[in-house]
C-alpha cells in the first residue's frame, strides 16, 4: 500500500499486519482505506487487543485505544468497532460509513470456509495467483465432503489461475473437476475452451467427435474464437504484427535484427495482459 498524508495520530515504527489482505498498515489512514475497501472481509477477529494497542502505542491515538478497549470489554460485534475508528478518523461520509457497517454485519453470516474463499478470491483478483492457488488447495483439504457446490467453485477459480498462466493442461483439469463437483455449465465452458488452446485443431475435433456430448457446447466455443479473431483483426496489435510480418519477408527487417524481437516481445506481452484482464471479467 502506498503512504499516504498523515492527518491523525503518528506514523507507525512497527506496522499493524491486516491478514486478511495480507498487507502491513502503517498510520490510521490507512487502515480505515483497508477497512472500508475490504470490509467483506472483515470479522470479529479486528476487536482484539493487537489492533487496540497498536493504535494506542504506534500511532499515539490513547483516546481511541481506550474506547476500542471498552467496546472489546463489551463484546461489542465488528462493524461497531469498524464505525467508531472510521468516525474518530473523519476520513469518510456518513454515507460511506453506515455502507461500510452494513458490509460487515452481512458478512458475519457467511461461513468459515465461504470467508477463507473471499481471501484467496481477493489473492486471484489482485493476481497473486500462487498465494491463491496455496489457499485454495489448503481450504480443499478440508472441505466438508457436502460442500460440493463451494468446491465447484474453488476448482474452477483455480482453472481460471492456471488459464491465465497459460497452463492449459492444469486448467483443463481443474475445470473438469469443477464441473463434476458443482455441475455448473460456465465450468463445462471453461474446460472446452481451455482444451481449445492446447490442442491442434486436429486433436480438438478428434475429441469433440469422440464426445458428442460436447457438440454444442463446443458451437459455442467456436462462435466466441470467431468473435475474438474478429475482434483481434480490427485491433491495432493485428496491423502492427501484420506490418512487422510484411517487413521481415521483404527484408526491411533482418530476422537477427533485435528491434524485430523486441517490437514481437512488446506485442506479446500487451496481449497477454489483455488476455489475463479478460478472464477478470
Amino acid at each position: 500500500m502506498s503512504h499516504i498524508i498523515l492527518g491523525t495520530g503518528n506514523y507507525a515504527k512497527i506496522p499493524y499486519f491486516f491478514d486478511k489482505t495480507y498487507v502491513n498498515l502503517y498510520s490510521l489512514e490507512e487502515l480505515c482505506y483497508c477497512l472500508v475497501e475490504n470490509a467483506e472481509f472483515v470479522d470479529n477477529s479486528i476487536t482484539g487487543d493487537k489492533l487496540t494497542d497498536w493504535l494506542g502505542g504506534q500511532c499515539g491515538l490513547t483516546e481511541l485505544a481506550h474506547t476500542l478497549q471498552a467496546l472489546t470489554n463489551k463484546k461489542a460485534s465488528a462493524d461497531v468497532y469498524v464505525g467508531t475508528i472510521l468516525e474518530y478518523a473523519g476520513l469518510y461520509s456518513q454515507e460511506v460509513i453506515e455502507h461500510t457497517e452494513m458490509v460487515i454485519r452481512n458478512n458475519a453470516d457467511l461461513s468459515p470456509y465461504e470467508k477463507q474463499k473471499a481471501k484467496a478470491d481477493y489473492m486471484l483478483q489482485n493476481k497473486h495467483y500462487t498465494l491463491a492457488l496455496e489457499r485454495y488447495d489448503e481450504l480443499l483439504a478440508r472441505l466438508p465432503e457436502e460442500k460440493k457446490e463451494l468446491k465447484g467453485s474453488l476448482l474452477h477459480n483455480m482453472g481460471v489461475i492456471y488459464a491465465k498462466l497459460f497452463m492449459f493442461e492444469l486448467a483443463q483439469e481443474k475445470f473438469m473437476d469443477a464441473y463434476r463437483a458443482g455441475g455448473n455449465p460456465e465450468s463445462l465452458e471453461q474446460f472446452l475452451a481451455a482444451r481449445r488452446m492446447q490442442d491442434s485443431d486436429s486433436e480438438y475435433v478428434d475429441y469433440i467427435a469422440e464426445h458428442p456430448e460436447l457438440h454444442e457446447v463446443s458451437m459455442q466455443i467456436e462462435h466466441m474464437v470467431e468473435q475474438a479473431a474478429e475482434q483481434f483483426d480490427a485491433t491495432q496489435v493485428s496491423r502492427m504484427l501484420f506490418t512487422l510480418k510484411v517487413c521481415k519477408e521483404e527484408g526491411g527487417l533482418a530476422a537477427g535484427n533485435m528491434a524485430y524481437y523486441d517490437e514481437i516481445e512488446k506485442l506479446t506481452d500487451e496481449l497477454k495482459d489483455a488476455y489475463r484482464e479478460k478472464l477478470n471479467r
